[in-house]
């Protein structure tokens, strides 16, 4: 039948033809499988990120609200009792709060809302030492969102 086929010229088309058709075959299937892949991959990647962004924010949220506890607890102390708080303290205590109040409530996307966590994390450091206390955000156990 080899030979039958080699010497037959219109079998060898026939078989070349097959073998495009397989391949076109085996390439269309790869194509359809990348573009529902691609798909899903978008759909459920979105879905991941808001979740994420969602936990993030949230974790954000949670530290610049322990500061603003501290911030206004640390100044009804100074109002109680201005003698024991220093005015250097006072001063910075003064910066936190306008940071705190400049903090971004929206999304935007050209806002370092992280840069400025740290500057408020610094600030609160620097007030702890002058007062004379240890007070720090830890978010061993963090509260859990619920979706």
């Amino acid at each position: 039948m080899t030979t039958a086929a080699a010497g037959n010229p219109s079998l060898e088309r026939k078989k070349d033809g097959d073998l495009e058709s397989l391949v076109y075959l085996e390439e269309m299937f790869q194509q359809y499988g990348y573009d529902d892949g691609f798909r899903d991959g978008q759909e459920s990647g979105e879905l991941e990120g808001r979740i994420f962004g969602c936990e993030k924010s949230f974790e954000l949220g949670l530290e610049i609200g322990f500061y603003e506890g501290c911030a206004k607890t640390w100044r009804a102390l100074a109002k109680a009792h201005p003698d024991r708080v220093p005015n250097k303290a006072s001063k910075h205590l003064e910066a936190l709060e306008r940071m705190i109040d400049e903090f971004p409530k929206d999304n935007c996307p050209n806002t370092d809302m992280y840069g400025a966590r740290d500057k408020m994390k610094a600030k609160m450091k620097l007030i702890s030492t002058l007062l004379g206390i240890q007070q720090k955000f830890n978010m061993q156990m963090p509260s859990t969102m619920i979706y």
